[in-house]
């Protein structure tokens, strides 16, 4: 039995204020998994954002409102893009991360 091979990307590290965090190509995996994690409690919506070059912009796939310390895993079994990203879209207090994990195995 061989391990699934997986795709590992921090989109968004100690977020303390409102912006994006770094993007990635993410061409060659899908199937993605995504943690939002608050480690000083604080309120902020946090969007999960994907790149479409047919319309040279970011769309939102998940928007969340975090307002706690703590961690949140969001799905997208299906979700399979160019490029992704995470973005505090509103910012109030708290600092946020965002970590993505996805697999080429089910390419």
């Amino acid at each position: 039995m061989s391990l699934r091979t997986l795709d590992k990307k921090t989109l968004l590290s100690d977020g303390t204020s409102s912006g994006a965090g770094n993007s990635f190509s993410v061409e060659r995996s899908k199937g993605w998994t995504f943690l939002i994690a608050t480690t000083v409690s604080g309120t902020a919506t946090v969007d999960i954002e994907a790149y479409f070059s047919e319309s040279s912009a970011w769309h939102v796939i998940h928007s969340q409102s975090v307002t706690a310390a703590g961690s949140l895993m969001i799905r997208d079994d299906h979700g399979h893009y160019e490029k992704i990203r995470a973005n505090i879209s509103a910012y109030t207090s708290g600092t946020h991360s965002v970590y993505a994990t996805g697999t080429v195995d089910s390419l």
